[in-house]
This record gives C-alpha cells, structure tokens and sequence, in this order.
C-alpha cells in the first residue's frame, strides 16, 4: 500500500483504494441490489470484513432499498470490529496490520477512514468472530456439499451462518443472504 502511495505521488496519480474509496464502496453495494433483486425477503445479510468497502457498500444500498434489512459483519477472531461499531472508534490505528488467520483476504485489521464511521450507522452491533476451525470446516463444507470453490475468507461468513451464535437469535429472522467474496485458492494448499 505505500508503495502504492508513493508511486502516485512520484508520477502525480490517484491511488484509489481497494475499499476505501467512494467509488469502490458504490460499486461494491451493486452486491446488495442484486441480492435484494433476487431475494427480496431478506431479513438479513452476513458480510465478511476486511477494509470495509464490500461491506460499507451492502450496508448503504441494502439499508436504502430495504431500511429494516439486518446487515451482520463476520471478521476472523481478533479484528475488534465489534468494540468499533459500539464505540464508534476504530481499534486500530497506525500502519496496517494483519490478524494471524487462514482467511487471508481479511487478514487486515483496520477499516478505512470512510468506511468506518458507514458500518458504525449501518452495521448491527452485534458481529460474528468466527474461528479458523470454523472457517476452514465452513470451506469444506463449500467445496463438497455445494460444488463450489472458495477461499477461506469467502467461507467465513458461511461459518457465521452455522454459528451457535445465529442459531440463537431471532427466530423470525429466517431468510439470511450469505455474501461469498472470493475463489482465490491453490488447491495444492487446501487447508485441511
């Protein structure tokens, strides 16, 4: 990213972020109009999180088109995203840095300076931390019982939907879009 940043600077160019920028994160919400296109009767959406834009950009467009709509955040253990929606703050400031976690596309701890303060109205309160053992079971699950290839960080809100956690709430929340961002995998890598 910085040296994104500097070759910008040298040669007088935009560096436009792969989440936190308004283009990107309006580009990313189109997830949310199609989904409501199809599926109309959402009561909810599990988004994973990294940056923030995929996930600043469903909530905006989800929260226009369907205002009651729920939309959950799903991070790797340790990212504090739910200390950031309740406190209004991000956790972490300073240069980027990573979590520790087989979902490698969400391996970044901070969201971006415009998508944060969008998930902190937006977003529910309440986030799914999910696991590597669940992310990397949620993969599996992907690969053989829906025939689809996936990466971890695709699987984690998969994870989140089999989580005790959901289970155990509302009971009138029952049609749950599930957003799979991502098939970058080695398959000589498979993690399990």
């Amino acid at each position: 990213y910085e040296t994104c940043e500097k070759l910008a600077r040298e040669k007088e160019l935009e560096a436009v972020s792969s989440s936190d920028h308004a283009d990107v994160i309006a580009g990313q919400g189109s997830v949310a109009l199609e989904f409501l296109t199809q599926v109309p009767c959402l009561d909810a959406i599990l988004v994973p999180v990294a940056g923030g834009g995929l996930s600043a950009g469903i909530a905006i467009a989800a929260k226009a088109n369907k205002p009651d709509i729920k939309v959950y955040l799903v991070t790797p253990k340790g990212k504090k995203m739910e200390e950031c929606l309740i406190t209004g703050r991000r956790p972490w400031k300073g240069p980027h840095r990573y979590l520790n976690t087989v979902a490698d596309g969400l391996r970044v701890r901070q969201t971006g300076n415009i998508n944060t303060p969008i998930l902190v109205a937006l977003a529910e309160k309440e986030v799914f931390e999910v696991d590597d053992e669940a992310i990397v079971a949620a993969m599996r699950f992907a690969f053989e019982r829906m025939k689809m290839v996936i990466e971890p960080s695709a699987a984690a809100p998969i994870a989140a939907a089999f989580s005790d956690k959901l289970q155990a709430m509302n009971p009138k929340m029952v049609n749950i879009g599930v957003i799979l961002s991502g098939g970058n995998v080695d398959i000589d890598r498979l993690p399990w």
